[in-house]
């Protein structure tokens, strides 16, 4: 009887630990499974993700992670995650927050990752584990018609960071109103310092919505009713041309003349690198970079500062926006994985390794993190005005320079003189009531 109580217990644990035992005694594995897993490249994210995959696949080691990235979500990795929709290959895509879609979403005016959450192609997630744990704030900005279509991995912060050498080298403070951050700029150049650094090759212009996103949050937006001006230009009821946009691109212009020379040509993956070996006394970006310039040097002493547009210094906070975003797709052939990837992820100590290596403000409740991001932003981490009450969602297609792909570029004309700030702003909005329509 003993010897039937412990042979029973060899096979239950056999069971349990993944094999079968055939008839004749022959244990057979369980058969391996395949995860397929996307995202765009931020080197912070893509070096932990890949450790995360690892100790997954340590826990599940009948799951195999096939991790594949792409630059530049507007250009190689949207080619990706459109391919990926149609060949039905992947579980676990990287995506945007789909919220706020435009006032009357139609499949023109639809970003594709809105098209795609909002027609069924992303599975509903209300039901897993780790939803509870997460703030229902955040979690709102992925919900469509009560469902939760991802899940948001937090929200980035964007303004100026600055080398803390520099500006005690030169006796400059932190400037909290745009005159100031001009007059500063002007003394580093004096000095044969270059004052900002951005980069835009390979990304295209759209990088230079580190500068013209929070001059529209702290410029124009105080003075729309409700303090909403992507509603408001949604709905019409604020126009491109409005005076306060034109003063936003009148200072966006002036505030490109201290980039680093050849700003265009510079790529945007080297700005960390840029930065921190001292080619600026400060870098237009967002925490999600901080990392990258901490593993560059170590040493170096890095503050930030909400970049001030307007002249009021209680306009000027930070911009924020939700970032990457886990959904599962309808058509993934490991969904069972899947799930489990996400409960995993979201688990307390693999959620705070991944906050804590990439400088994301958690949308998990609770926990204790402890990022060089949050050191250096101190009581700015996480705080300001979201994205969604600042910018409009813009379309895909439609008017030509209202896309979201050509919108930037004419940021770009105006700095090289081909267009005035004025003219921009009729350009943006000559097309504007077709797309709002």
């Amino acid at each position: 009887m003993n010897k039937m109580r412990i042979a029973g217990a060899v096979l239950t644990s056999l069971i349990v630990g993944g094999l079968g035992v055939t008839a004749s005694g022959f244990r057979t594995p369980v058969a391996t499974q395949t995860l397929k897993i996307i995202t765009w490249v931020n080197p912070p994210a893509v070096a932990v993700l890949k450790q995360i995959n690892a100790e997954f696949h340590k826990k599940y080691p009948n799951v195999n992670v096939v991790f594949q990235t792409a630059a530049d979500r507007s250009g190689p990795y949207a080619t990706l995650e459109s391919t990926t929709i149609r060949g039905n290959t992947v579980d676990i895509m990287g995506t945007g927050p789909i919220q706020p879609l435009p006032a009357h979403p139609t499949t023109s005016n639809m970003s594709n990752e809105q098209l795609w959450g909002t027609h069924g192609l992303y599975v509903p997630l209300n039901s897993q584990p780790w939803v509870k744990a997460f703030s229902p704030k955040i979690n709102a900005t992925e919900m469509y018609q009560g469902k939760l279509e991802g899940l948001v991995t937090g929200t980035y912060t964007q303004g100026v960071f600055y080398n803390k050498a520099v500006f005690a080298k030169y006796h400059l403070t932190v400037p909290r109103t745009y005159n100031a951050f001009i007059a500063l700029c002007k003394r580093l150049k004096s000095h044969g310092v270059t004052p900002l650094f951005d980069g835009l090759q390979d990304v295209g212009p759209a990088y230079l919505g580190f500068i013209y996103e929070p001059l529209m949050q702290e410029v124009w937006r105080p003075h729309v009713l409700g303090g909403n001006l992507n509603k408001a230009l949604s709905t019409g009821s604020a126009r491109w041309t409005s005076p306060y946009f034109v003063k936003v691109m009148q200072r966006e212009k002036t505030i490109m003349q201290y980039l680093e020379p050849n700003f265009q040509g510079v790529p945007w993956q080297s700005m960390p690198g840029d930065f921190a070996s001292g080619k600026a006394a400060m870098l237009l970006d967002g925490s999600w970079d901080l990392a990258a310039v901490h593993t560059a040097n170590p040493k170096m002493k890095v503050g930030f500062f909400p970049l001030p547009g307007s002249n009021h210094p209680a306009y000027n906070v930070p911009f924020v926006a939700g970032d990457l975003t886990w959904v599962v797709l309808h058509n993934a052939p490991n969904k069972v994985a899947a799930y489990k990837w996400l409960n995993f992820f979201s688990s307390p100590k693999i959620y705070q390794q991944y906050v804590n290596a990439v400088g994301i403000t958690p949308s998990r409740l609770g926990g204790t993190y402890h990022s060089f991001a949050q050191s250096v932003m101190g009581p700015w981490f996480g705080k300001g005005v979201n994205a969604a009450q600042v910018f409009p969602d813009l379309p895909a297609s439609g008017p030509y320079w209202d896309q979201s792909s050509n919108w930037p570029k004419l940021q770009l004309e105006m700095y090289q003189g081909t267009y005035t700030p004025k003219k921009v702003a009729s350009m943006y909005q000559q097309g504007w009531p077709t797309v709002i329509k």
